[in-house]
C-alpha cells in the first residue's frame, strides 16, 4: 500500500509473511521438521527530484518456527524442534545526490538493527554472530573532464559483531573490534566504449576480524585457544580493462564503476 504525499515524495507500507525450508543438514535429521517462518512489516518514506533521493525505511520482523537444537543432545531426530523464535527491528536512511555538485555522484546509507534469536544450539536468546548493530557507507564519485577519469572512494563502516568466547561466562557476549575499509578507485575513458579501470581495497590497511574460532578443548591451563577470522588478504589490487559492444558506441560502464 503507498500513498503519495506530494509530487515527489510518497509512504509505502507492506506485511508479509515468508516460509522458508530448514535446512538439508537438519532435514536429513529429522523429515518432519515444518518450514521457517518470517512476519514482515515495513513502513517506507522516499522522496526523489531532480538528481537526488532521499529515502527511509522502519521494519520489524517477528521469526516463529525456527530450528532448535535440544541443549545437551546430539544431533539426531528427538533432538530438533521448531521451538526457536526471534526478532529483528531497526531502520535503513539513504541519501543520493548526483546534482548539487558538478560532475560529482555520491551517496550516504546508514543502517541500525537490533536483533536476537533462540534458535539452533543457543542456550538462550541471544544476537547471532553475523549481526552489526550500526552500519555506515560512502561513495563519492567525481569525473574529470580535462584528463577523462573518473575517480571514486568508498568507505565502510559496521559496529562489532558478537560472538562466542568459551573462555568467559555469557553466551555470544564478547564483541569484534569494529570494521573499517576506505577503498579507492580510478577509471579512464581511452575511447567511448573502452575503460581502464583500477581499484585498491582498504588502503589504510586496518586489521579487521570477522569473529574468533575457538579449539575443541581447554590446554593445559584450562583456557581454550583461538584463531582470528580475517580477510583471506589484507588488500586487493585490481586492473582492468572493459569493453563495451554495442550499436550505441556512447554506451559504456563508466556509471557501474
Amino acid at each position: 500500500m503507498a500513498y503519495k504525499t506530494s509530487e515527489n515524495s510518497q509512504v509505502s507500507m507492506a506485511i508479509g509473511q515468508f516460509h522458508q525450508t530448514a535446512e538439508n543438514q537438519w532435514v536429513k535429521f529429522n523429515p518432519n521438521l515444518s518450514v521457517e517462518k518470517a512476519s514482515h512489516y515495513l513502513i517506507n518514506y522516499q522522496w526523489q527530484n531532480e538528481g537526488r533521493i532521499l529515502r527511509g525505511e522502519i521494519y520489524y520482523k517477528d521469526y516463529t518456527d525456527l530450528v532448535k537444537l535440544v541443549p545437551n543432545q546430539s544431533i539426531q531426530r528427538e533432538s530438533l524442534t521448531n521451538q526457536g523464535n526471534g526478532y529483528a527491528k531497526g531502520f535503513d536512511l539513504f541519501w543520493r545526490d548526483n546534482k548539487t555538485f558538478e560532475q560529482v555522484d555520491y551517496w550516504i546509507s546508514y543502517s541500525y538493527l537490533d536483533t536476537k534469536r533462540d534458535y539452533l544450539n543457543f542456550p538462550h536468546e541471544a544476537t547471532p554472530t553475523f549481526a552489526s548493530k550500526h552500519n555506515f557507507s560512502i561513495v563519492y564519485k567525481h569525473f574529470i573532464d580535462k584528463i577523462k577519469t573518473q575517480v571514486g572512494m568508498t568507505y565502510n563502516f559496521a559496529s562489532g559483531r558478537p560472538y562466542n568466547d568459551p573462555n568467559n561466562t555469557g553466551f555470544n557476549s564478547r564483541k569484534t573490534r569494529a570494521y573499517h575499509d576506505l577503498s579507492m578507485n580510478f577509471s579512464y575513458l581511452l575511447r567511448s566504449n573502452v575503460i581502464i579501470h583500477g581499484s585498491v581495497t582498504n588502503v589504510l590497511g586496518t586489521k579487521n576480524v570477522f569473529g574468533y574460532e575457538y579449539s575443541s578443548k581447554p590446554d593445559e591451563s584450562g583456557l581454550y585457544k583461538r584463531r582470528a577470522i580475517t580477510p583471506i588478504a589484507p588488500r586487493f589490487i585490481f586492473l582492468g580493462i572493459f569493453i563495451t559492444l554495442s550499436k550505441n558506441k556512447s554506451l559504456n560502464e563508466l556509471p557501474n564503476l
